[in-house]
């Protein structure tokens, strides 16, 4: 049994690198070619990358009366490693080659983490077709698109969960949510359901708490949003949330696949206990805290980019049964998604 992420299972079928490869070029084309200046968000990430060279985020990080203090809270509410990026790209380039070097950066980087999964593909199409990946972290929100495609790498590829999410947080503060999921998934180990049960747990606590810790790291945000607002306006919200943490659970519960090595089960298990807890909290803050669910909502679907395709769905009527209903989901997903317009940016230019 492998040890290691060294080989991946599909090596010996060269058709999926080259399948894997032609889906990298076309996400690639889309961040080169797209008409930008026809985007909500083009903008704002053009005066990030013009004004984060004043270095004005560092003394906005270090304020306060204690230093200690501002800096462990300021690097997630300034969001100090995404300023540091913003500032390194202002510095070399344009600000308009700045956004596309960032979105392509986001693409490579999402296509390497997947690179050694059992089937690379499958990823990449949800990612391209779920309605909150590519056509919107990938293209539009790219702080948040850099901090997932940031978090994956390092949690699939290097197989250290606490240090992916720390580092996604200090891009974007929404996040900051997964760390102490995350944190639970390394401190249990292989006693998932020990995991699980205090994930849901701190979940609960975590939504129960949402407001105040609002409060502490929402930044800037705190002048635009209130804690009582939401984007999650339906019980639906919460029924589409449970149903997304099916192949997580099954993931975590069931015995480990065949042929599935160490290392490539424990990266996955971790992110699987990171999406029980993303969406724990979603459908409690649903009811107690109705911001939190819609802020960090778009992570109960992205989560299922690694987990869903390396779901068990040839070794039991369960596995197989969840995949074809989640299937069947997205999609439902992808045609709600293009008739609400979502799809219009890839043919913006």
């Amino acid at each position: 049994m492998q040890t290691r992420f060294n080989v991946a299972p599909w090596t010996d079928r060269p058709a999926i690198l080259l399948a894997w490869a032609v889906l990298i070029a076309i996400l690639i084309a889309f961040d080169l070619g797209i008409d930008r200046t026809f985007l909500s968000d083009q903008q704002n990430y053009l005066d990030n990358f013009t004004s984060a060279v004043t270095l004005d985020w560092a003394r906005g990080i270090l304020q306060g009366d204690s230093l200690v203090k501002s800096l462990v809270v300021g690097v997630f509410s300034e969001e100090g490693l995404w300023q540091v990026w913003a500032t390194v790209l202002g510095g070399l380039f344009e600000p308009s080659t700045a956004v596309v070097v960032t979105a392509s950066a986001i693409s490579i980087l999402l296509g390497l983490a997947v690179l050694r999964l059992p089937d690379p593909v499958l990823p990449l199409l949800i990612w391209f077709l779920l309605p909150v990946g590519f056509a919107a972290i990938g293209l539009l929100q790219l702080r948040q698109g850099f901090a997932f495609a940031v978090m994956m790498y390092i949690a699939l590829r290097l197989e250290r969960p606490v240090l992916a999410t720390l580092l996604a947080a200090m891009i974007h503060s929404t996040f900051v949510l997964v760390v102490p999921f995350a944190v639970v998934a390394w401190l249990c180990r292989r006693r998932y359901w020990l995991a699980v049960v205090v994930t849901v747990a701190l979940a609960i606590a975590i939504a129960y708490v949402g407001s105040m810790l609002f409060e502490l790291f929402g930044g800037r945000r705190l002048k635009i949003y209130s804690a009582d607002d939401t984007e999650a306006t339906s019980i639906l919200y919460v029924f589409g949330a449970l149903l997304c943490v099916m192949p997580s659970l099954h993931r975590l519960l069931m015995p480990q696949p065949a042929g599935e090595g160490d290392a490539r089960h424990r990266a996955l298990a971790n992110i699987a206990v990171v999406h029980v807890g993303v969406v724990a909290f979603v459908v409690s803050s649903f009811f107690v805290f109705p911001l939190g669910a819609g802020r960090v909502g778009y992570l109960v679907m992205l989560l299922l980019i690694p987990i869903l395709p390396t779901m068990q769905r040839r070794d039991g009527r369960t596995g197989t049964a969840l995949f074809a209903v989640l299937m069947l989901y997205l999609v439902y997903l992808t045609t709600k998604t293009a008739l609400e317009g979502t799809y219009d940016i890839y043919f913006a230019g």
